[in-house]
């Protein structure tokens, strides 16, 4: 094979690869991008949660919570306990809802409920991400699949732009035609950023790896979950939890000095986890303790060539270590690497247009760029004034949240695909990027007019906030007059 022919054929499969990837990919990159702040966005839309700098939790406090985990599970339900850390200064008390982790949020001085709204929050960008919300085992496998589509095409993109690619990039031809403008803007975000992207996408692929070939056949998981579940005889008895300081100490030690991030508790023993924000290396460490002594049962340190390795690349991925200036790093390497995939899913559809613009093939497919790159922005932003907007005692709100994001993201969609299969595409992207320009410069005076005690508490969240939802209402719009100018 000559290498003009490789040429060829890697063009091929980095074009369409990468654009019937890409529909879905802008989405996980964007919604994982914005994973890196959960925590911070979860603050964002619970103001009534007061800032508690460095508040360790008091004994009260975390006798108290083991109580109520208790109580919880008396009730049948799998509780356990989130210490605070440096994101987060206060209790948790969770379990898992199918989707997220929710529960009771425990003020870490005195062990009371605080009162906050039930919200989604940044869990819900989490969530998506890596199941495309509530895909399970499926959406797991299929995040899996669309990561190594992402690794093929660029693959396929190295291979046929290495031998110009320094040229390309040091000649930016931003003012010669749209396509070698959108190309050359394609070839910058894509191969400045491309160890990120491709480190995102190998660790990605890895932390799921077995979903996509696991080790028990998917006929026997599907039994599995169809067959009806056998009810215990009894309840199990619950055994007395002891202060909990005395064990977070000796856990602490047995940790080599790591902090310990959530406890589980069985119905005879507890175990003292890890933090993940420990180090790079994202283990599962704890110290088992005995009830209702609080003897120490034994420490769980997983060590090994392998092991080791393979806690690194989940590191990397969460990156839950990383301190306030290298999450924004992964922040803004994770916008360019969403803008290198939609630029070239724009640049695949301008290549195409005079051929296949009048197929309903090609229109439905703008179309579904049009509710990807610009729609969802949208739908976040709706997101976020949902969350001011409805009732803050509302029943139910945190999944009428969600819903306000999947309705105006599909509303976005069907007014995507209706201008474009009306032959006005133009008008699509403009309207819905003034959308998003509305909504982001609106951000802050929604939110200003909410609880001023929270901008004051939480300054740094709220003006990042509402500061990135400025910065891109700013960015839409200029594009959106661009564009009209252009037509014009």
């Amino acid at each position: 094979m000559t290498r003009e022919t490789l040429r060829t054929r890697m063009g091929w499969l980095h074009a369409w690869v990468g654009f019937v990837c890409g529909l879905a990919l802008v989405c996980i990159f964007a919604t994982g991008t914005l994973a890196v702040f959960d925590t911070e966005i979860t603050r964002w839309m619970q103001p009534e949660i007061p800032a508690l700098a460095n508040a360790q939790p008091t004994d009260i406090a975390l006798d108290s919570a083991s109580r109520m985990v208790r109580d919880q599970q008396a009730h049948g339900m799998s509780a356990f306990l989130v210490l605070p850390s440096a994101r987060s200064s206060v209790l948790e008390i969770l379990h898992y809802d199918g989707h997220e982790f929710v529960g009771d949020i425990l003020d870490p001085r005195t062990g009371a409920i605080i009162p906050a709204r039930p919200t989604a929050g940044g869990k819900f960008f989490y969530d998506f991400h890596y199941s495309l919300r509530g895909g399970g085992v499926i959406g797991v496998g299929l995040v899996n699949v669309l990561g190594t589509g992402l690794l093929v095409a660029v693959g396929a993109g190295i291979v046929i732009h290495l031998r110009a690619l320094l040229p390309d990039l040091v000649m930016l031809r931003l003012s010669v035609s749209r396509i070698r403008s959108w190309l050359d803007a394609h070839l910058l975000a894509g191969v400045l950023f491309l160890p990120f992207t491709v480190m995102m996408g190998y660790t990605g692929v890895l932390v799921h790896a077995d979903r996509i070939l696991p080790a028990t056949p998917l006929a026997t998981i599907f039994r599995h979950d169809a067959a009806p579940a056998r009810l215990p005889a009894s309840p199990p008895v619950l055994s007395p939890v002891p202060s909990l300081r005395p064990l977070l100490e000796t856990a602490r030690l047995r940790l080599g000095g790591r902090e310990c991030g959530f406890i589980l508790f069985s119905p005879d023993r507890l175990g003292i986890f890890a933090s993940d924000a420990s180090g790079p290396f994202m283990t599962r460490d704890h110290v088992d303790f005995g009830l209702p002594d609080g003897r120490v049962l034994g420490t769980t340190v997983t060590r090994g060539p392998v092991a080791t390795t393979l806690q690194l690349m989940h590191g990397l991925h969460y990156a839950r270590f990383l301190p306030l200036s290298l999450r924004w790093l992964y922040f803004v390497s994770g916008l360019c690497s969403t803008a290198a995939i939609a630029s070239g899913m724009v640049l695949f559809l301008m290549k195409r247009r005079r051929k296949s613009g009048y197929r309903a093939v090609f229109r439905i497919a703008e179309g579904l760029c049009i509710a990807t790159i610009t729609g969802l922005p949208v739908a976040i932003l709706s997101f976020l004034w949902g969350n001011r907007l409805l009732p803050a005692t509302l029943p139910g709100r945190e999944i009428l949240e969600i819903d306000v994001f999947f309705f105006i993201w599909a509303i976005c969609g069907l007014h995507g695909i209706t201008r474009s299969c009306a032959t006005s595409p133009l008008s699509g992207w403009r309207e819905q990027l003034v959308a998003t320009a509305a909504l982001g410069c609106g951000l802050p005076l929604l939110d200003a007019a909410g609880d001023a005690t929270a901008w004051r508490q939480w300054s740094g969240i709220h003006a990042g906030i509402d500061g990135m939802g400025v910065l891109f209402g700013v960015i839409a719009a200029c594009v959106a007059r661009h564009m009209k100018d252009r037509a014009a």
